[in-house]
């Protein structure tokens, strides 16, 4: 009986956590949409190189692990809620930073305390998949991953728009201090309205976070990140692993897709926001019409790794784009394919990590993408600078056939369980 109710109600799966939290991430992204698209334009506009964009993010990377580290500890041992909404607030405060940058080496040390306050970051992931009854987790996760790329679909061509208007360095200032603004909202949003999911152990009180308590907690989350590793499963770890494999992906070639279409196929920003609009437009529908379905049919796994066997050739195809046309397919059809990427991903680290290590796994998935992302960007700086812009592309090519490899023999959530069991459902379909 609470089966067939709940097949009868296709949003069953939203909780109040749940909705405070997609609505919150979606409001932030609006923000985020136009400077992580237009990012390393501001870079060069304060007097950085290609180069410059790989040390950048390199830095960014180490503050990034450290604080998921941190993160990770505090949102198993002390719970998810007061982490998350403070420093929310401190995340957005803090890209004011961004915005008063007056050259590139400023703008690094800002990016480095902009992702320290990203310790809040496995709460958020914790919460969320502890949010979500476990046989509805591909559409929920799904719906989340539309929702948030709503703002996607249009701020990029209104960032474009602007830049073309008022220059990069006046947008991306008034952007930055935008986003800022919006932090402070979601922070407050997310102080006054969600409910912790997670009983602290005993002994462990919460209001016993404090400066005096920074080094125990940084000592103890150091020991505690090295035991999760130790203590993960081998299919657990080699998800991990492909993590690792990701960062050279983004350090080759993230920070470059803009950057290769103005230098080598001649696009103005403008044309690269209705490009990204566009790619944006097929993902959202993507995501609230077939992916969640997609998932929940098929299984997590099978469908990652096709999307890992078509991914390899969208970087092959960029390098051959020639107009805003040829560049403007080439986004369409990757953009079918990177759509499955979150919700895939989130749903199989749901399936594989138990709820009382989520902070802490969830930071060790974070810290072996951030770890290696820092040598990666290093090397994509000079790869796409001194070496070869096309290469970055090859190579990246390259990086995600390896993780298809490693993927189809190493990561097994338990899945094909739970879909047999589904499937014997009233209806015969994964409710």
């Amino acid at each position: 009986m609470g089966i067939e109710s709940e097949g009868r109600r296709p949003f069953s799966f939203v909780t109040r956590n749940y909705l405070v939290l997609t609505l919150t991430s979606a409001l932030w992204n609006v923000g985020f949409s136009v400077t992580r698209t237009y990012f390393p334009l501001y870079v060069f506009e304060l007097g950085g190189s290609e180069t410059a964009i790989g040390i950048i993010f390199a830095l960014e990377s180490v503050g990034y692990a450290l604080s998921l580290i941190v993160g990770g500890q505090i949102s198993d041992m002390y719970g998810r809620k007061r982490l998350l909404g403070l420093m929310t607030l401190a995340s957005g405060v803090s890209h004011l930073l961004l915005a008063v940058a007056p050259h590139w080496q400023a703008l690094a040390l800002a990016s480095v305390v902009v992702n320290l306050c990203w310790v809040m970051e496995p709460a958020f992931w914790a919460m969320l998949a502890d949010s979500i009854d476990e046989r509805r987790r591909g559409v929920a996760f799904s719906v989340f991953s539309c929702v948030n790329f709503l703002p996607w679909v249009v701020m990029p061509y209104v960032g474009g728009y602007l830049i073309d208007i008022v220059g990069v360095l006046t947008a991306m200032r008034w952007m930055y201090v935008a986003l800022a603004t919006l932090g402070v909202a979601a922070g407050t949003l997310r102080l006054s309205m969600l409910e912790e999911t997670l009983t602290p152990p005993c002994g462990s009180d919460r209001s016993s976070i404090g400066l005096k308590d920074a080094g125990r907690i940084m000592k103890d989350a150091l020991k505690e990140h090295l035991r999760t590793w130790f203590s993960m499963p081998s299919s657990t770890f080699a998800l991990a692993a492909t993590y690792m494999i990701w960062s050279f992906e983004f350090g080759l070639v993230e920070p470059y897709w803009i950057v290769y279409a103005e230098e080598e196929i001649g696009l103005v920003p403008s044309q690269w926001g209705v490009i990204i609009a566009v790619g944006n437009v097929i993902s959202l529908l993507m995501k609230s019409l077939v992916v969640g379905w997609v998932l929940d049919r098929f299984g997590r796994r099978s469908v990652l790794l096709a999307v890992l066997a078509f991914d390899t050739s969208t970087y092959l195809l960029f390098i051959l784009c020639r107009d805003f046309v040829h560049v403007l397919l080439m986004w369409a059809y990757a953009s079918v394919v990177w759509s499955f990427y979150e919700a895939t991903y989130s749903s199989i680290e749901a399936d594989m990590v138990p709820k009382e290590r989520r902070g802490r796994t969830y930071a060790a998935f974070g810290v072996a993408w951030s770890v290696f992302s820092i040598p990666a960007s290093l090397v994509g700086g000079v790869i796409y600078e001194k070496v070869s812009h096309q290469l970055s592309f090859i190579l990246a090519a390259v990086v995600v056939i390896v993780c298809l490899t490693v993927t189809s023999r190493f990561v097994h959530p338990p899945e094909a369980k739970g879909m047999k069991r589904a499937e014997r459902g009233p209806h015969g379909d994964n409710t």
